[in-house]
């Protein structure tokens, strides 16, 4: 990785915090959620579209709860946090954009 684009993770990532930081409604699971995401989006060298498994999120956010889960899917959806492109095949994993 190049100075560039370390500079962009890092700026991608204090917007997301940032976002997260203003809005009230925002929960602990949440944030949980989106600091795995966070990983994952690291783990991918900062790429804009990145490959998840409900598993693995579940396992890193420390979320045990499958309808906490997809509630705070659906809510970073909501608040235009992420893209969430799901996929129904358990290997290929889902798509996620941060916005």
């Amino acid at each position: 990785m190049n100075n560039d684009n370390i500079q962009s993770i890092q700026g991608k990532i204090l917007g997301i915090y940032s976002k997260l930081q203003k809005d009230e409604s925002i929960q602990l699971s949440h944030m949980a959620i989106c600091m795995a995401l966070i990983g994952e989006f690291i783990k991918n060298q900062g790429r804009n579209r990145f490959r998840i498994t409900r598993k693995m999120i579940m396992k890193n956010s420390q979320v045990k709860s499958l309808s906490t889960y997809h509630r705070c899917m659906k809510d970073l959806v909501r608040k235009n946090i992420i893209i969430y492109s799901p996929s129904y095949h358990p290997k290929l994993g889902s798509v996620v954009r941060f916005v």
